[in-house]
């Protein structure tokens, strides 16, 4: 997904990044954990493996909604 102006401004204001990132999901980006989903459903990958490569990524969320 390219940078929009939207997003740039979001930026350029330092917003957080979980803002930063709900705004980018409205905007059509696809998440790497979406992205897997779709390639499981595919047969190209597995759940284990999409869920390792991207427990970093949910966990860093929980952290950031103090959960």
């Amino acid at each position: 997904m390219a940078i929009n102006e939207q997003i740039r401004s979001l930026i350029i204001e330092k917003t957080g990044s979980n803002v930063i990132r709900q705004k980018a999901i409205q905007g059509g980006l696809k998440t790497l954990r979406d992205d897997g989903w779709e390639k499981v459903k595919k047969g190209i990958t597995t759940i284990e493996e999409v869920l390792r490569v991207t427990e970093e990524d949910e966990s860093s969320v929980l952290d950031a909604i103090g959960m």
